[in-house]
């Protein structure tokens, strides 16, 4: 049977545990019982922002338990998304996503995962020294490009993308008019240039300054130069987990967003620890992330993404690329209130100091 000190102890806990919660913003009244999250990510240095949560404990001040599992790519996540093995997971906006879309995916779009502002960007077009020597030096001369060689991850990618508008604008078709050579992984991409196998590529800092470093061609022109602010990927949420856990998805909203602004402003201050943060993380030499910076990927202050760049994204796999058989609308492809919530959230109490 307890005794009175006992029970005037687990009192006075009690009422400093009520006075706590009292005392921290809605939300979070209920933060001590943890709301579960299961995510995947590549360990990339534009995976920062969910490095820079992890470190500075962002998920225990919102009441998440984040349980991050690593793949090498990102396409091996979203097949564990739809089986309801992770909740939510980067994507660009890749072929594959919109046919996926199309049939009526069980996840939405909700969150920014970075985008090729000019000047911060990550995506840079290499050429090769032969390309370089005929005056591939920018983007309005994409057109040398014409029955050459262009090396990829993977069809429908971000990359192709990206190079696809560029050699469109400079008056190619890119179905016809060059080769595409997909199925190397960027550093088996460098490797395709050093041994004449590529004539071009896009390849993201820090990987692209082996291009150089080994001499075997020059990184041109960034992907900005080809099209400023064009959506590289999108954090998507699965709609079962969001049907009953809506309140989770704004609150990972809400650390993605102030560690993305933290990470913005690492990125151009070239901040130690946050460096440290991500090389570790990253297992990329601090130097490299260095050398990145300021071209880390941009994250929007407001977790919005470029809604129109995604769905001019879509057209050009429907329309020009012939790789998605049918139109998806915005409603398919977003449910953007978790963010907009999110950045509202932020303004009137920030909970990360």
């Amino acid at each position: 049977m307890p005794t009175l000190d006992t029970t005037r102890r687990k009192f006075l806990a009690t009422s400093a545990a009520a006075g706590a919660l009292a005392a921290f913003p809605a939300p979070f009244v209920h933060a001590q019982n943890k709301l579960k999250l299961r995510i995947g990510i590549v360990p990339l240095i534009s995976s920062g922002p969910i490095f820079l949560a992890e470190a500075r404990k962002y998920f225990d001040k919102v009441g998440l338990d984040v349980d991050v599992q690593y793949f090498k790519d990102g396409a091996l996540a979203m097949p564990a998304l739809v089986a309801g093995e992770l909740d939510m997971t980067a994507t660009t906006m890749n072929a594959g996503l919109f046919n996926t879309v199309g049939k009526g995916a069980p996840f939405k779009a909700f969150l920014d995962r970075g985008i090729e502002k000019p000047g911060s960007g990550s995506m840079t077009i290499a050429a090769s020294n032969a390309m370089v020597e005929a005056g591939m030096t920018a983007p309005d001369k994409m057109a040398l490009l014409k029955g050459k060689k262009i090396a990829l991850q993977a069809p429908g990618s971000i990359d192709q993308y990206l190079f696809g508008r560029g050699i469109q604008r400079a008056g190619l078709d890119p179905r016809a008019d060059v080769n595409w050579s997909a199925g190397l992984s960027y550093p088996d991409i460098v490797k395709a240039m050093g041994a004449g196998q590529a004539d071009a590529a896009n390849i993201p800092v820090p990987l692209g300054f082996l291009v150089e470093k080994n001499k075997f061609g020059k990184l041109v022109f960034s992907g900005w130069d080809v099209e400023p602010n064009c959506q590289l990927a999108c954090w998507v949420v699965s709609t079962n987990y969001l049907s009953k856990n809506k309140e989770a998805a704004i609150r990972f909203a809400m650390t993605h967003i102030h560690a993305g602004r933290e990470y913005n402003k690492a990125a151009a201050e070239k901040n130690a620890e946050v460096v440290k943060i991500i090389s570790d993380a990253t297992k990329v030499p601090a130097p490299l992330i260095v050398a990145a910076a300021p071209r880390w990927t941009w994250f929007a202050d407001d977790g919005m993404p470029n809604v129109k760049s995604c769905m001019e994204q879509g057209k050009f796999w429907t329309d020009t690329l012939k790789l998605v058989k049918a139109d998806v609308t915005e409603d398919q492809l977003f449910d953007l209130s978790m963010a907009k919530e999110a950045t509202e959230r932020l303004k009137s109490k920030n909970p990360f100091g």
